[in-house]
């Protein structure tokens, strides 16, 4: 199962393409877009996939691209994108939506209904 480095970090484009629907140029311009989305651990593997393309290209800096580290760091990315269920995310956002929407709703039936008691038309 050896892999390059490139092979890893376009499987991982793909995952984060297909499974978050996070889009982009560069596996780089993806973790920036999927910012908060991904837990810090995963998100520091990706970036040290995404930091090693860049360094295999220059023959002399590629020694220093541990390939063991990025092999673990491909396994951790790609289990968690597998992992990723977009309908939970989704259904989470129209929740947490529709409660900041009841919420304020109801403080401003609370205020209003202590200006009115206030005025006296309580």
């Amino acid at each position: 199962m050896a892999q390059t480095l490139q092979q890893m970090v376009d499987e991982v484009r793909e995952a984060m393409g297909t499974q978050m629907r996070i889009r982009g140029r560069s596996l780089d311009v993806q973790l920036r877009k999927a910012g908060r989305l991904l837990p810090r651990r995963i998100r520091q593997d990706a970036t040290y996939l995404a930091q090693g393309v860049t360094l295999v290209q220059n023959p002399k800096l590629a020694k220093m691209v541990d390939m063991a580290k990025a092999q673990q760091a491909y396994e951790n990315v790609m289990a968690h994108l597998h992992g990723f269920d977009v309908a939970a995310g989704r259904r989470n956002a129209v929740l947490n939506l529709v409660a900041s929407i009841a919420f304020a709703l109801l403080v401003t039936g609370v205020l209003l209904l202590v200006v009115l008691w206030w005025r006296g038309f309580i």
